[in-house]
């Protein structure tokens, strides 16, 4: 088991004095001069707090404040990213990949757990900007993680595959059906917005009996989880959304570990592809196909790390069961673009025939790998 070290206590604003006490604690120097900028970061479609700090001319922070009774992190079944910080899990990581959080402290007034990290909002690549190659260097950086925790029982407090699938898709069956699973689903609800956004747009693009289809598949998440968990397992980030990465000289820092969890590799790479390539796919009309080397460069790097060949059939498998797995999870985010003022005729048309075509496979992955 991983060394535990408390997190310090803390209470007051966000100001230069709680900034100059993390950074003592993180062992860096600290160069403030007059009141610290602050500016809310209110983009992302997440539940915590999140504020870029600076001072003077030193370098930039982001404090990021997670509520510590969270139904997201009840319902995924651990502490919280903070946790995983705590005990070295999110730190102790194999270049070139970083995380750049520096220090956590609990807010006793505000029951909130504070992240301070360093400003990487640099390295974040657009989705115009996003190419093919940035997601080879991810790919083969995960490889490294993946590489170090393959296949062993960790005794770690990383999530579970059961319960980070279930926070997710419990969410969306309550939004769907008005019925929560459990006390915590309500306040996962409330904290992650974006199903009741969405997935009243995404149903209606459904062709008759496809809605259904999808929330009977939905109630069966336990299936998929236990034909995932048929594959070897190991450590995943989680969460590698565009806007969690970020490219700095040779080195990728990964944002928001809160989902870290022990599942088959497939898992992180099919929640990128799911992300990227189907719910919001770059304009240059190559088809799924034509990514696929993608993965080869992954495997490669993969089989290198372990100095052993991998069942690459095996592998296939799982990234179908993956796929599937994050469209049950977050299949409304295909209908995103339906939920815009100014869609053409012919985007809405593609839009729908998506959704469609995303019901399509899951059909065939459930009725070729799923008892």
């Amino acid at each position: 088991m991983r060394e535990w070290t408390e997190a310090p206590e803390i209470t007051g604003p966000l100001d230069g004095d709680y900034l100059a006490a993390a950074l003592k604690r993180a062992r860096r120097q600290c160069a403030l001069a007059g009141e610290l900028e602050l500016t809310p970061l209110t983009a992302g479609r997440t539940g915590a707090r999140v504020t870029a700090v600076r001072g003077g001319s030193g370098p930039g922070y982001v404090v990021k404040a997670i509520p510590a009774n969270r139904g997201m992190a009840e319902g995924a079944g651990s502490a919280g990213e903070w946790a995983f910080w705590q005990t070295g899990l999110s730190r102790d990581l194999p270049a070139p990949i970083v995380n750049p959080t520096i220090d956590v402290a609990h807010h006793v007034g505000n029951d909130e757990w504070w992240l301070l990290m360093e400003d990487v909002s640099a390295g974040i690549r657009s989705r115009s900007q996003w190419r093919e190659e940035h997601t080879r260097r991810l790919f083969e950086a995960i490889a490294g993680l993946h590489a170090r925790h393959w296949g062993g029982d960790d005794d770690t407090p990383a999530c579970t595959l059961s319960g980070t699938t279930g926070a997710f898709v419990e969410t969306a069956l309550y939004v769907a059906t008005g019925t929560a699973s459990a006390p915590w689903v309500e306040r996962a609800a409330e904290e992650f917005p974006v199903p009741r956004m969405l997935l009243p747009a995404f149903l209606e693009a459904l062709a008759p009996g496809e809605a259904e289809f999808f929330i009977g598949l939905c109630r069966r998440w336990p299936d998929i989880v236990a034909a995932l968990e048929r594959h070897p397992l190991t450590l995943i980030h989680g969460d590698l959304r565009r806007a969690n990465i970020s490219f700095a000289g040779n080195e990728i820092a990964l944002i928001d570990w809160e989902f870290l969890a022990r599942a088959p590799a497939a898992v992180d790479l099919t929640w990128h592809w799911f992300m990227h390539y189907w719910a919001y796919p770059p304009a240059d009309g190559k088809a799924e196909e034509d990514r696929l080397w993608l993965r080869e460069a992954y495997l490669e790097r993969l089989e290198t790390l372990l100095g052993a060949p991998l069942d690459r059939e095996g592998f296939r498998v799982a990234w179908e069961l993956g796929w599937l797995r994050m469209f049950c999870q977050l299949a409304f985010l295909l209908a995103d673009p339906l939920t815009s003022d100014d869609l053409s005729g012919d985007e809405a048309g593609r839009a729908r025939r998506l959704c469609r075509d995303a019901v399509t496979r899951a059909r065939r992955i459930v009725d070729a790998h799923v008892r």
